[in-house]
């Protein structure tokens, strides 16, 4: 049963991204902001699926599922914010939640090594010289994106090493490091949105469908695999 709700759920996270496209290209703020929390509550609600449907990987999906609540609080957040103001900064904060979270969750499953450290300072020194070297207008806000960089940097890189993590939980494995890295990449492309110099419709729908895409497969991930976890020290 709860299977059959996880995918009812996914199903209508991206029904309700295809009406969220059209409502913003059509310029209506408040059915937008309406469409935005409910696709964001279906990839809470997948998640709620697999969490219920596991018990024995509650140690691994319960901070998954409070890290699916940080972001659709997130979400909303943004999503309410006209100007880069004090909402915004609190939208922040609670996506730097979420990803404190996702990789407390993956490192109870992979083991941090040295090399995550290594490849975390690779891609966190990658989006700093972006930041500075972009064409972008922060409003004061450049600090408060760095430490965001700092966090999903290890975010992503816990995420891809599931790949060492993958033995007897491919699909499992294989949603984790896919949902990481387009989590980056959604928050990439919402960079050049909200700070770029010129703006374009396109680039707000792309960070939506890889950010739903995301969501989709870290909340999907609950629900895939097994009962029991392989834990890799």
């Amino acid at each position: 049963m709860n299977r059959i709700m996880y995918r009812i759920f996914e199903g209508l996270m991206f029904l309700s991204v295809a009406g969220l496209l059209t409502v913003f290209h059509l310029d209506l703020s408040a059915e937008t902001i309406l469409l935005k929390t409910l696709a964001s509550l279906f990839f809470v609600l997948t998640g709620v699926c697999g969490y219920v449907r596991y018990k024995d990987r509650r140690f691994f999906s319960c901070p998954v599922l409070i890290a699916l609540l940080c972001s659709m609080a997130g979400d909303v957040l943004l999503a309410l914010d006209q100007n880069q103001g004090i909402l915004f900064v609190l939208g922040v904060a609670g996506f730097a939640g979420a990803h404190v979270l996702f990789s407390i969750a993956f490192c109870r499953i992979c083991a941090v090594t040295k090399k995550d450290f290594a490849w975390t300072a690779v891609v966190f020194i990658v989006l700093v010289l972006l930041l500075f070297f972009g064409d972008f207008d922060f409003q004061g806000l450049l600090p408060v994106l760095i430490g965001y960089a700092a966090v999903i940097s290890f975010m992503m890189v816990k995420a891809l090493s599931f790949w060492r993590c993958r033995q007897g939980q491919k699909t499992f494995s294989l949603l984790i490091m896919v949902g990481g890295v387009l989590f980056l990449l959604s928050d990439l492309v919402l960079l050049f949105w909200m700070f770029g110099v010129q703006k374009q419709e396109w680039v707000q729908w792309a960070n939506w469908i890889l950010y739903y895409s995301a969501q989709g497969c870290l909340a999907g991930a609950l629900s895939a695999g097994h009962s029991r976890l392989t834990i890799f020290e």
